[in-house]
This record gives structure tokens, sequence and C-alpha cells, in this order.
């Protein structure tokens, strides 16, 4: 299955606000030079964070030096040298094209799971190449490197708070066994909703333990969270 997520919220975001004509430069389509380039240098995607999904569409967004009144096509390839994934682990558009009166653009890279990024990163180099419309923009953002990999990161949605009511310390193994046992993406959820899903796998740590199968830490110490109530 493949997601979007939040991300495609953000980037729309981003290109309404980058297609307003007012108080952007224009330039001459015959005269002027045009340029293009990454918004960022590097991003991590971490599979972890969207248990059960294999596919994950990231958004990369690029920058003109300025729009135009009709829509223009833009140059982005793999930078074979520095890039470690393999072309199976990846999928990038065929064609990139900024529309009409926009001065940025986001296209999405199909990032797939395999077994490998469990043990190790792999990364995905781009690079912006001039063509008869853009020339390459600033130097420091002509390149992204895209990081994917599937190691057990603590979420931004685990929170100091979260941790201190709801589902203590974290750690590598007890987050493993969270995501296995709910399956639940949690990415921008109130702290009702991960209050629900605390006292999910609460219950869960419960019932292993009468079943004579406590779950430890990797220390030996009991499993726990601090969610309290029904």
């Amino acid at each position: 299955m493949k997601i979007r997520h939040i991300f495609t919220i953000l980037a729309a975001v981003v290109l309404f606000t980058n297609c307003a004509k007012e108080e952007i430069g224009t330039y001459n389509t015959l005269t002027s030079d045009r340029y293009i380039s990454f918004a960022s240098t590097k991003n991590t995607v971490a599979f972890s964070r969207y248990p059960g999904q294999t596919t994950v569409e990231y958004p990369v967004i690029v920058n003109a030096s300025g729009y135009s009144e009709s829509d223009m096509e833009y140059k982005v390839s793999v930078v074979a040298d520095s890039t470690t994934a393999a072309t199976a682990d990846y999928s990038i558009p065929t064609s990139f094209t900024l529309p009409a009166k926009c001065v940025a653009d986001t296209f999405y890279v199909s990032l797939n799971y395999t077994d490998k990024l469990d043990t190790e990163e792999m990364r995905l180099t781009l690079k912006v190449e001039s063509n008869e419309f853009f020339k390459e923009g600033d130097v420091s953002y002509r390149m992204i490197d895209i990081l994917f990999h599937n190691f057990l990161v603590q979420p931004t949605w685990w929170t100091s708070t979260v941790a201190t009511r709801y589902m203590g310390t974290f750690s590598e193994l007890k987050y493993k066994y969270f995501l296995q046992v709910t399956k639940a993406d949690l990415t921008d959820a109130d702290n009702s909703t991960i209050r629900h899903y605390a006292l999910v796998f609460k219950t869960w740590l419960a019932e292993q333990a009468a079943a004579g199968n406590t779950i430890t830490e990797a220390n030996g110490t009991p499993m726990t969270v601090p969610a309290g109530g029904k």
C-alpha cells in the first residue's frame, strides 16, 4: 500500500503559497536566466514509522528563481556514484514540470521496503540538471540525499509528556512490540488517541505475563507502560 500521509498536506501548503503571483518576481522567457534547485539537501525516511506499509511516497520540493506564464519542464536525475539503493528500491517520475505562475513544485519519490532496510540505511541522491528552460541553481542545493531505513527510531509523537503519562521510556524493543501489537501510526495523533493505544499495548503486556510469557526489555526487566484507566 502506498501512503503520502501529512506529506501531501505540507506540500500543498507550500505550493499554494508559491503559486500566488503577488510579490513574486517574474522573468522574461527570452532574455532572463532561470534557475532551479532543491528546497533541502537531506531527508530521512524511517519505514518503522509507517507500520504495515511497503511503499512510502516521499515529497521532494524544488524552487525556481521566478515564475512563468506557462508550464516549464525541469530535469532531475539520479546520481549513481553516491546512490547505494538498488533501482528496485525506488522510483522517480519520468518527467518534471513547474506549473505556470509557480515558483515551486513537488514531485514524489516512491521508496520501497525490503528486508535489508532492517539493518542497512539506503541512500538515493538526486541532482537538478540544466535543460533548455532552467540552469542549475544554488550550488549548495543542486543535490539532495534521501536516506531510508527501517530502524526503530523514536517517533516524534513519543514526547517527554507521552513518556511520562502513557508509554514510559522509549526503547527500540518496546517500540517494536508496540507496532506489532497496535499497527498504529500515531503521527499527529492527539493525547486521547495515544492513550488509547498505550492502554491496548498495556493490556497485551498483562495478557502475556498472565500466560507465563512476560515481555522484557533488553536488560531483562519487565516491559511496562504507565498509562492508566480504561
